[in-house]
Formats: C-alpha cells, structure tokens, sequence
C-alpha cells in the first residue's frame, strides 16, 4: 500500500474544511500531535498542538492536510466539546490533559497510518 493510499480512511473521515471553526478543539493526526485547537496562522488554517521534544513543552502549529505536501500534516477527525483555555500555560496543559481523554482515539488513527497499535513501538523501545 502507498503513501497516499493508507491517508485514504482518515481522509474520508476528516472534518471538512469548511466546517472547521477556528477556537474549537479537534483530536487530529498530526505528526506531533493528536489533539489540536483550530488557528489561523500565517494566513493558513493550522492546529495549534501541545509538542513536547527534548523534555520541553510547547504550543506548536500543524497546518491542515488541504494545505498541501510538504507543510500540511494535519487531519481534524472530531471535534472536541469541551472549550479550550486562552494562550499560555493552561492552554499546554489543557491539550495534554485532552490528549489523554482521547488518546483511544488518536492511537487508532495512528493504527491505520502504520497498520499496528502505536503502543507497539514504545514496547519494541524498552526491550
């Protein structure tokens, strides 16, 4: 199967476009991230995301998939009823802490992508 070819169930799912509402929050599959609030950035519609890399923590932007290879990496999947926080702090704590509500949902669409659990390769990293 190609590239494009596993993207095909998530994209036959994805919120679309014209009904994404900057402000609201989405589970996504996004590369660093799988819950993400709807922003526009750079004139572009993104998925401002909690990051974490080298032990930091960060908000981020993911652009949405329409946006095209190489930058648009972003799939909104639902939407999210609870209401994010403004900027700052509580808004990276508030997506960490939705990234866990949603993470049976996130690591599915994950399973799709790579054809296993993604639990699967965090237990192939600890052996």
């Amino acid at each position: 199967m190609g590239f494009d070819d596993r993207y095909k169930p998530l994209l036959a799912r994805r919120v679309p476009r014209d009904e994404v509402t900057v402000g609201r929050a989405y589970v996504i599959h996004a590369r660093n991230g799988g819950v993400g609030i709807a922003v526009v950035d750079d004139g572009c519609l993104g998925y401002q995301l909690h990051r974490e890399k080298f032990g930091s923590h960060y908000l981020f932007v993911e652009y949405d998939w329409d946006q095209g290879p190489p930058h648009g990496t972003a799939i909104p999947l639902a939407a999210i009823a609870a209401k994010p926080p403004g900027d700052g702090n509580a808004r990276l704590a508030w997506l960490s802490d939705q990234e866990g509500e949603h993470r049976i949902e996130i690591d599915a669409a994950w399973e799709v992508i790579l054809g296993f659990p993604p639990s699967k390769l965090s237990s192939k990293f600890e052996k």
